[in-house]
């Protein structure tokens, strides 16, 4: 596996890309955001997973400028987001749609990856109606007797540990689940953005105690079947986030017969960094099916 760790010409003019970074206050957290085109395009909001942030995908923001109002964002006590004292279902649904309103996005289209695709799905849930389609980004649904809870088998939380550097947590920062990643240039800026200064030395940006309250529920498999607005699913062709058993043909299973499927090909769970370019094209042709 050939490693890239420069960042390539596409990369660098993409972060140049002219964006507007800003705040939304919701329930008294302020919560990150960053916003690239003209709000007469069509409406795309972008969710990351576990424990990220909005810079994951900002690259993504400034390839796709010209053909969308792109609002990419941090969950609260993730990224540059406030932390709070609890956290739920409904907190991250809340951060989403004071997101939306603050951006002025109109019926968005909502992009989830992993984490983000639950609360995509949890959004969708109650909003559909108001949303001009949703996107899973290699988030599987499963039948209810198939669900699993994965953030009620973490241990309970701790507080964050603190490193005397900058340099030593930036290179302990790991992609969870585990796996290989050859544009080192992609981690790299990550792993800058996922860390902050406190009164001890440097700590992770994300709040350890963001899943202690947090409960989707099984009944997944029946709301992706009642929403009002169209769903797509793209995925990693070699994700490891599942069991190795039948999880994605049970997702393509419960997708509305209408769904696009894509697999991306030699991509593991965080796709947008295996096949970045690949990626945003897919998620572009996906995106255009719905607006």
């Amino acid at each position: 596996m050939e490693i890239v760790k420069e960042q390539p010409q596409w990369f660098r003019k993409a972060l140049e890309v002219n964006h507007k970074s800003d705040f939304a206050e919701i329930s008294g957290a302020k919560v990150h955001f960053m916003e690239w085109g003209s709000p007469l395009n069509p409406s795309v909001i972008m969710l990351h997973g576990n424990h990220a942030h909005a810079h994951w995908f900002q690259f993504i923001g400034g390839l796709l400028v010209d053909k969308y109002h792109f609002v990419v964002m941090s969950f609260s006590g993730m990224g540059e987001s406030d932390w709070r004292s609890r956290y739920d279902k409904d907190t991250f649904i809340a951060d989403v749609l004071g997101v939306v309103k603050a951006s002025k996005l109109v019926r968005p289209v909502i992009v989830g990856h992993s984490f983000g695709g639950m609360i995509a799905l949890a959004t969708a849930e109650k909003y559909s109606e108001d949303m001009s389609g949703l996107i899973l980004v290699d988030f599987v649904v499963r039948r209810p007797e198939n669900h699993v809870d994965w953030y009620k088998n973490l241990p309970p939380s701790k507080p964050p540990k603190v490193r005397p550097s900058k340099e030593e947590l930036v290179q302990r920062f790991r992609l969870m689940p585990p796996q290989e990643c050859k544009n080192q240039f992609l981690l790299a800026f990550r792993a800058e953005r996922s860390v902050r200064k406190t009164d001890q030395g440097w700590s992770w940006t994300f709040d350890p105690s963001t899943y202690d309250h947090l409960d989707v529920g099984n009944n997944q498999s029946e709301v992706l079947n009642q929403l009002n607005c169209p769903v797509s699913f793209i995925y990693g062709e070699n994700t490891m986030e599942f069991d190795t058993g039948d999880s994605i043909k049970e997702m393509k299973e419960l997708l509305p017969k209408s769904s696009s499927v894509v697999a991306l090909r030699e991509a593991q769970h965080h796709l947008m960094l295996d096949k970045p370019l690949e990626f945003v094209e897919e998620l572009d042709k996906l995106i255009q099916e719905f607006v």
